[in-house]
């Protein structure tokens, strides 16, 4: 039987909350795992959107029914977004099937009431979307093994969120922040997140870097400090604790777990693909994308709120088309399009699934078989048109509080690519 795709109407299949158990989240969506029996969704994730608490509880009928029809063509575009304009970029392959699926408003209630008790306190000033018409299927690369498996034999997860690639090296960058070509946005956004003592000292460009030995660096570093980087699933239970800190069970096992993450990374042209497109999409910074949107609002060219799905197409065709040569984007929209489609980069996670942990490596630092693998990139949904502006004032925001810590910047090691 065919897989309902995502541009197909919602499929009705009954959702039973005493089926689901949370997996995890982020800022946008909750993930919840199935764990009944229906065939034609074992092996299958559920992606809830997450809204505010205020904007989940104080809402009319008339609201949320117009909500709910927006909701349904949002998450139709977005699917969308990601098989034809991210597919393109990274590779197909790397992109996951979506199908949604309808939702009664009676089993969201009472699966925000199970998810609840579960969440991580820092994510409890948003909820699960009440009034949310439609969620999202998307599969699970790995299904957990039988009850009473030793969590050695189960299916592995690692989710990455590997953010910025590059160094900006944009004409458009202002010498006050000049700083921005010698470190990289995440190790400049760290002063800005946390107290100097807990700067992590995991550097996204180790990870791209496509040097086993930085790649080994940057996952250690992760597993010290994973922040919202690094999350390590074994079947459907984090093993990160809510200190933030992989459980002692699974420390002596890391090694090897780590070492044949990194040998994927290496092996797998995703990261090199993320990187390139990351940088090409921004080659002007947005210090040089804030005074293009100005002028395409005052024009007009930028007349809607958010691009449709046809100019996201329209977008990735003509990168593409010019990809390979020094041509820049021909008008400003497409400028700011191609800005918005490189933030949606620099924001996704990339899940690393093994059939189970992997048995330690070898005297000579390789794992001692191939292994079973599925990579993943998740997270890819359009960026918001309206919020450039933030976009620039944050950034002037990290650099600002990086100086003040490090007024120097000249005297601590260059970010390298």
């Amino acid at each position: 039987m065919a897989v309902p795709s995502a541009t197909d109407l919602p499929e009705s299949i009954p959702i039973e909350p005493s089926d689901w158990s949370y997996k995890a989240e982020g800022n946008q969506s909750i993930v919840l795992s199935y764990r009944g029996s229906d065939t034609n969704i074992c092996g299958w994730l559920l992606r809830l959107s997450k809204c505010d608490v205020a904007a989940g509880t104080n809402a009319n009928a008339d609201a949320c029914a117009t909500h709910r029809h927006d909701d349904t063509q949002r998450k139709r575009d977005d699917a969308t977004f990601a098989t034809s304009v991210i597919g393109p970029l990274l590779g197909a392959e790397y992109v996951l099937p979506q199908r949604l699926v309808a939702l009664k408003p009676e089993s969201l209630r009472q699966l925000h009431e199970k998810c609840e008790p579960l969440r991580p306190a820092h994510r409890l000033h948003r909820q699960i979307d009440l009034a949310q018409g439609v969620g999202i299927l998307q599969p699970n690369a790995f299904r957990g093994t039988p009850p009473g498996s030793s969590w050695l034999r189960q299916s592995v997860t690692v989710e990455l969120k590997p953010k910025w690639g590059f160094l900006p090296s944009s004409a458009w960058i202002s010498p006050h922040n000049s700083v921005k070509s010698r470190v990289c946005r995440y190790c400049m956004h760290q002063y800005t997140k946390h107290a100097s003592q807990d700067v992590s000292g995991f550097c996204p460009l180790d990870l791209y870097s496509g040097d086993r030995r930085r790649i080994v660096r940057a996952l250690d570093s992760l597993a010290r400090s994973p922040q919202n980087n690094l999350r390590v699933f074994v079947g459907d239970h984090s093993v990160i604790d809510k200190q933030g800190k992989i459980s002692d069970e699974c420390v002596p096992q890391w090694e090897a777990l780590r070492d044949c993450v990194a040998d994927i990374i290496l092996k797998e042209p995703l990261f090199s693909r993320l990187k390139r497109c990351q940088q090409a999409l921004d080659s002007l910074d947005i210090e040089g994308v804030l005074p293009l949107y100005r002028r395409a609002m005052e024009s007009g060219s930028l007349a809607n709120a958010q691009p449709s799905i046809n100019d996201w197409l329209s977008a990735v065709s003509d990168f593409l088309r010019r990809s390979g040569n020094a041509d820049s984007p021909a008008t400003d929209k497409q400028a700011i399009l191609e800005f918005l489609i490189s933030t949606t980069l620099k924001d996704v996670s990339v899940l690393i699934t093994l059939p189970e942990w992997p048995i330690h490596k070898t005297a000579s630092g390789g794992m001692s078989s191939e292994p079973q693998y599925a990579v993943a990139v998740i997270d890819s949904d359009p960026k918001q048109l309206a919020k450039i502006p933030d976009y620039f004032s944050k950034d002037e925001k990290i650099v600002k509080h990086f100086l003040k810590h490090c007024p120097d910047p000249g005297s601590r090691p260059r970010c390298s690519e």
